[in-house]
């Protein structure tokens, strides 16, 4: 946790759904230190009554201009609907306020380009938020990567899922909903981690499975480096059985973790067995056998992890902060985030839900 002297940053909510009531508003009364919560702003009036329910003293708004009007708020956290994102980015960048911007910041590359030249002209004051390169589990999987004790990485597999029949708005195309746009961003934006590098070879795949909209609930892309390294990202509303949500694989190893669990298993050869050279060879092996028998021996270990209580939320938010109060660079930077949108949007138009 951060310890500063500086005052907190004066925040104001724009859209109070899962996002902004459910997520943000609780966040941030956990860090009161660094955020005052000074205004919040729905149409709906059931939305805007909870929460002055749960913030007494906070301003209410029914209009998204009279937030950006209110001169006291310095950082607008946009929580709105998708499909409003890109649009009301642009506008508090015009007045010059800090814009903090939950996933998707907008709903193809186009925008995603008009808001970086709109970003650049505010002072490069549009932060993204992508809280899940901080997710425990993820943040485990690039430590035992860096260990070495798999070997060279040559491919990588992203699960993330569920079976829900969803009916929200967030099931319907024109309102910036599907999987693509909902969750792609997030895993996308990991799958790129971990490729470390431009990926040269690109395949996907969407469908829709058990939600009732017209968008799609599933999506699956494999990525694929210069070095051959693949990156295989699922993300499922029709997934029935438990799958791990991260499998890792090297040559001398791999590690593989669940979706909330306490700990991951890696599974990698002994260091201390020395392996004899071998060659191929035309000769007919032995019967029963795939070439000269040996016996491998593999060693396996429980990985613990962190506890995942808030998917490196808090740590987003230190990390806003520090840009806005103590002018430091936000360790996202916004093309990378660009780039995540560009890939994004290609593999979309490829498929029947564009």
């Amino acid at each position: 946790m951060i310890r500063t002297t500086r005052p907190p940053i004066r925040i104001g909510i724009a859209g109070l759904g899962r996002a902004g009531l459910e997520m943000h508003c609780p966040e941030l009364a956990q860090i009161p230190e660094l955020f005052k919560i000074i205004a919040v702003c729905d149409p709906v009036k059931e939305r805007r009554d909870l929460a002055l329910e749960r913030l007494p003293d906070v301003r209410t708004y029914r209009r998204y201009e009279d937030l950006l009007a209110d001169p006291d708020v310095e950082l607008v956290d946009i929580a709105t609907r998708s499909d409003e994102h890109a649009a009301h980015a642009l506008q508090a960048l015009k007045t010059r306020k800090w814009v903090h911007i939950e996933q998707p910041f907008c709903c193809d590359y186009d925008q995603a380009m008009i808001l970086r030249a709109a970003a650049i002209k505010a002072g490069n004051r549009l932060l993204v938020r992508h809280n899940y390169r901080y997710e425990p589990a993820f943040v485990q999987v690039k430590e035992v990567i860096r260990s070495g004790v798999l070997g060279p990485i040559y491919d990588i597999k992203i699960r993330r899922g569920t079976y829900e029949r969803r009916d929200d708005w967030q099931t319907v195309k024109r309102c910036g909903g599907g999987t693509a746009l909902t969750w792609g961003p997030q895993f996308l934006d990991q799958s790129l981690d971990l490729l470390n590098a431009p990926p040269i070879k690109v395949w996907s795949d969407f469908k829709r499975v058990a939600a009732v909209g017209d968008a799609e609930d599933f999506m699956r892309v494999i990525l694929r480096n210069m070095a051959g390294l693949t990156v295989d990202l699922e993300i499922s509303g029709g997934r029935i059985n438990e799958i791990p949500q991260f499998i890792v694989t090297g040559t001398k190893g791999e590690f593989t973790l669940y979706q909330g669990a306490a700990e991951g298993t890696i599974r990698h050869l002994d260091r201390k067995q020395k392996l004899p050279r071998r060659r191929s060879s035309v000769r007919t092996p032995p019967l029963g056998s795939f070439g000269t028998p040996e016996t491998l021996n593999w060693i396996e270990t429980k990985v613990p992890v962190a506890p995942k209580d808030d998917n490196g939320m808090a740590l987003i938010w230190e990390y806003v902060f520090n840009t806005i109060r103590e002018n430091k660079t936000f360790p996202i930077p916004l093309d990378h985030t660009i780039e995540t949108m560009r890939i994004l949007t290609l593999i979309k138009k490829e498929s029947a839900f564009a």
